[in-house]
């Protein structure tokens, strides 16, 4: 496990900037934008515990990222959000939790624990040992998170595209979690999450789920109850990679069931978009961002 410390420096923090937006002047590269935006992040006021591993047998880890402040504040209230990011369950990207520190960055600067993991990928396995790493990360969460001040009460899970799936499995089909681990849940956050998308469309699918039962159980929307913790689910109009019906499909189900769910729809915001909203150079100006903490700060 290594221990690190991010330090803010103004001067390199704005040579930074200025390179970031030549980059995305001259290249259409999502993963190189991703690779700028993350680079501030570096810059950001935290303590991170990186390269913690949740699952000692097949060594897969998670970075935990807490705000400087820490001690200062509240640990009844101390929000916990354990984040899972995309690239179709490992079928379209390589990225890992290295990539995503700006997420960490940004949820540490408004006084929550972050907790970004990684997981085994397709086609190295299939869907039940992603959905088993991913259960195992929050499982270790809840067990540990007091040891670094955060309260195991208090968790939040959040994804994006795949990774927004992959907690929202979680938060829906109470099959993959303890009972004590489920009931510290305290809401999903899926941001452009797929959650209703047969028949499959994409060639791998079919062999990333084929060890399920049936297809019908890949589907999140079909274990809603009505009695889980609430959801925040964001979407972007301009979004080529998710279809929006998997944002209003899990919407009406949670609606139908008598559940708690808040749907946000943000134009001029794609796939990819919609993530980097929550980095330094475009929080402030969208507000994606304050829809996530108001939407925490309801539900604490």
């Amino acid at each position: 496990m290594e221990k690190t410390r991010g330090s803010l420096n103004i001067m390199k923090l704005i040579n930074t900037l200025l390179l970031f937006f030549l980059i995305l002047l001259t290249t259409s590269c999502t993963d190189t934008a991703l690779l700028f935006i993350n680079s501030l992040a570096k810059f950001g006021s935290y303590t991170s515990h990186l390269n913690v591993n949740y699952n000692k047998q097949t060594q897969t880890p998670l970075d935990i990222y807490l705000p400087d402040n820490v001690s200062d504040l509240n640990q009844q209230t101390l929000p916990t959000v354990v984040f899972f990011y995309g690239g179709c369950w490992g079928a379209c990207s390589d990225l890992d939790k290295t990539d995503y520190q700006f997420i960490a960055q940004t949820l540490t600067s408004n006084n929550m624990i972050a907790v970004i993991v990684d997981y085994r990928k397709y086609p190295e396995v299939l869907f039940p040992d992603i959905i088993k790493d991913a259960a195992l990360s929050v499982e270790w969460v809840s067990k540990n998170i007091s040891s670094y001040q955060g309260n195991p009460q208090n968790i939040y899970l959040m994804g994006h595209s795949a990774g927004a799936h992959l907690a929202s499995m979680l938060t829906y089909n109470k099959a993959y979690l303890t009972n004590k681990t489920y009931k510290s849940i305290k809401g999903f956050i899926g941001l452009a999450g797929a959650y209703d998308f047969l028949p499959f469309d994409e060639p791998y699918q079919p062999a990333l789920f084929a060890p399920l039962t049936k297809p019908a159980d890949s589907q999140t929307i079909n274990f809603v109850e009505g009695n889980e913790p609430p959801a925040l689910l964001l979407y972007g109009n301009t979004d080529k990679r998710v279809k929006r019906r998997n944002i209003i499909s899990l919407t009406k189900m949670i609606k139908d069931k008598n559940g708690k769910v808040e749907t946000h729809f943000y134009d001029d915001i794609n796939h990819t978009g919609i993530l980097s909203a929550l980095s330094i150079p475009f929080r402030a100006s969208k507000p994606i961002l304050n829809d996530i903490l108001k939407f925490i700060k309801i539900t604490i």
